[in-house]
Order: C-alpha cells, then sequence, then structure tokens
C-alpha cells in the first residue's frame, strides 16, 4: 500500500505532468500516455459526461487503498507560493503538509455576489434547491451549513484536495449519496453538454458545504496551470475587475 497517491484527471493528451503523479483517462476516449482509465473495478464511468471528475473520485473511493489521496486536473495543479512562475507542489512538500494539516485545498476565490446567485446566474439554480432539499430531507445535520455557504462569497472550486484515504471515503458516502438522489428525480435531457455537466457543478458548492461543517485544519494553496505566469494572472484579472466596475456604471 502506498503512502501518498496523487492522481490527475484527464480526458485529452497531456505533455508534461509533474513528478510523482498518476494519469487517469476518463470520458471513454481512448488517450496517450494515461496511467489506467476510470472504467476498471467498480466505477461510474459511463456517467463522465455529467459528473466530468467525480467519476476519478468515484474510482479512487471505491478501489484506491493508499493512506493518502489527491485529486488534480490535467491544467490545475497545486503550487507553492512563487509569482514568477507555477511551481507543483512536490510529493514530499505534500506529505510535509499534511503532517500539519488535516486536507490541502485550493485556494478560497471570491464569488459574487455569494455562492448561490452565482450558481443561478451560470446554471440552474433548481438543481441546486434540489440538493439542499435532500440535504434537509437526508442529512439535517448538514442543512445549517447549507445555508451559510449559498449565502457566502469565498469558496474552494476545482473539486481538488489532498487528504487521508479515510477523509475522502466519508466525502464520497455523503456526496454521492446527494448526487444520486438528485439523480432519480432531475431531467436533464434537453441541455445542452455544457449544462449536462451539472453533477461538477453541483459537487463544487457542495464540497465547501462539507469542509463548513467539518471545519478541517486546512492548507489552501494556490492552483495553476504548469505553463502559468502568476503575476501576469493577477495582471489580467485586475484589469477584467475594472472592465466589469465600469459596465456597472
Amino acid at each position: 500500500m502506498e503512502a501518498l497517491k496523487l492522481y490527475v484527471v484527464t480526458h485529452k493528451e497531456v505533455d508534461l505532468i509533474p513528478i510523482g503523479r498518476t494519469l487517469v483517462g476518463v470520458g471513454g476516449k481512448e488517450i496517450k500516455n494515461v496511467d489506467f482509465y476510470d472504467n476498471t473495478g467498480d466505477n461510474i464511468a459511463g456517467r463522465n459526461a455529467n459528473y466530468c471528475e467525480l467519476t476519478a473520485l468515484y474510482w479512487m473511493w471505491k478501489n484506491s487503498d493508499s493512506e493518502f489521496l489527491g485529486l488534480e486536473h490535467y491544467r490545475r495543479f497545486f503550487c507553492t507560493k512563487n509569482i514568477f512562475k507555477a511551481v507543483p507542489l512536490k510529493p514530499k512538500s505534500i506529505s510535509d503538509i499534511l503532517l500539519r494539516y488535516d486536507i490541502i485545498l485550493p485556494k478560497r476565490v471570491k464569488i459574487r455576489p455569494n455562492v448561490y446567485d452565482n450558481y443561478k446566474k451560470e446554471h440552474f439554480a433548481s438543481d441546486l434547491d434540489l440538493c439542499g432539499k435532500v440535504i434537509n430531507d437526508n442529512y439535517p445535520e448538514y442543512a445549517e451549513a447549507y445555508k451559510t455557504v449559498m449565502n457566502s462569497s469565498r469558496a474552494s472550486m476545482f473539486n481538488m484536495f489532498v487528504t487521508s484515504k479515510k477523509i475522502i471515503d466519508e466525502y464520497s458516502e455523503w456526496l454521492f449519496g446527494i448526487l444520486f438522489k438528485v439523480e432519480q428525480t432531475l431531467d436533464i435531457s434537453d441541455r445542452d453538454a455544457y449544462q449536462k455537466r451539472v453533477y461538477g457543478f453541483l459537487s463544487e458548492r457542495l464540497f465547501n458545504v462539507w469542509l463548513y461543517k467539518k471545519n478541517f485544519n486546512a492548507y489552501y494553496a494556490r492552483v495553476y496551470g504548469l505553463n502559468e505566469i502568476p503575476w501576469l494572472r493577477k495582471v489580467k484579472g485586475l484589469f477584467r475587475r475594472i472592465k466589469a466596475l465600469f459596465k456597472r456604471k
């Protein structure tokens, strides 16, 4: 049994992968250089069009026996605090962090105006309402956390983490318990391909509900692509905010 396994999810060919990562192919396509696909063992690979990277999470939950697990994307990695060059965290650094923290998460970002209204703007608020109902009916101890997170203006996105298998097992049982109940009643047959990725979108918000309730000692890491220049992204973000401000006037 490996102590730490860092999985990187991809639906396309990838040229560069940081050291110590295992590449997981999803989406049903043949992909060069992947270590394995999510359609082995106990899996929900056939639902990838709706569940996105969660098909890899499900595989990790049901099939991996490593003590600590990480989930990153082919174009997003946990990185060090370096403004000039994106430097992904090395496995040794990640292991050292986990000696002091329960979980590594993406640095929280601002969500305007709040998590609920932002989701309503980008997707279907009724889907999020359905999650709230499932939580109220089946996981009432999370009802207050759901309300708090929906009204908050900061969240960790991307469904990324590094933590113990024990924590991920607990989270996955909770998350898929909600999503599978939502799936039983939600009709997405008339939606476009983007909006059919609904369960991936919902889980990003639900992850924050679960985290709020658990109140872990979390380490928040920056998330960048391998070829990104952090200071340049900050400048671009500043210009986007200035442009949006003038539009509102």
